[in-house]
């Protein structure tokens, strides 16, 4: 089981709230022009579909493809809920995929499954418009940053949005790019708390030690158990033909 596998249970899914973020994003692109009604979407490293499921209700057809099995088993169980039935998921890396087809659209959204320039090749040659929702550095969170400093680390907030950029500039392409803020607080039960922040030092590369976590995190317990972590959150919402 990978570690996105782990995570897939209380890992963000689709849902109806217009004043998400979802939906903000979804306005941004009505001003970029960018249309789903009857078009074909390609969505690389859609995780549980919050994004996917949205999508599918407009597009022609969907194929999201993930690393992660736990992801896509949620996103079809959440798929089937609302009887959303043009999404196809395939268990898959961006490495190993093939694309076959010539898409309307390709999307990525916050995935690490674009890194390299490769990457991003291959999604530009897979899809007439490309649509790529990235970090943009400073993901500030308080929490975050004392972990690091306990297991002597430095905390680098991701950056993939500035990868991108650099790529189209060196290729000449043009671009249209948003910048977005997002301010969220999650509560939640302390033991949680320290198996939530255990799997985000994994991701980062990191080898958690329990103790310091605890102790970290105790500085932030309140009287009820919980821990209520609050993070703002830079995003840059990039499109290109």
């Amino acid at each position: 089981m990978t570690k996105w596998d782990q995570k897939a249970k209380n890992y963000s899914r689709y849902n109806e709230d217009k004043e998400s973020f979802e939906q903000g994003i979804f306005k941004a692109l009505k001003n970029f022009n960018i249309n789903f009604k009857d078009k074909t979407l390609l969505d690389i490293g859609c995780g549980t579909g919050v994004y996917t499921i949205h999508l599918a209700k407009q597009c022609k057809k969907v194929d999201g493809i993930d690393s992660s099995m736990e992801m896509l088993k949620v996103l079809e169980e959440d798929a089937k809920n609302v009887n959303i039935s043009n999404i196809k998921t395939t268990h898959t890396n961006w490495d190993n995929f093939i694309c076959e087809d010539i898409y309307d659209y390709a999307l990525c959204t916050m995935s690490p499954a674009i890194r390299s320039d490769e990457d991003l090749e291959k999604m530009n040659n897979c899809a007439k418009t490309k649509i790529y929702l990235g970090w943009a550095g400073k993901r500030e969170t308080q929490i975050i940053e004392a972990l690091f400093e306990a297991h002597n680390a430095t905390y680098t907030p991701p950056n993939g949005a500035k990868k991108v950029k650099n790529w189209l500039n060196n290729k000449n392409k043009f671009y249209q790019v948003l910048k977005l803020d997002e301010e969220k607080i999650r509560k939640r039960e302390f033991n949680k708390s320290v198996e939530n922040f255990k799997w985000h030092l994994e991701v980062r590369g990191l080898a958690p030690d329990t103790k310091k976590i605890t102790e970290v995190l105790e500085k932030f317990r309140d009287k009820d158990n919980f821990i209520t972590e609050k993070t703002i959150n830079h995003f840059n919402l990039i499109v290109w033909n």
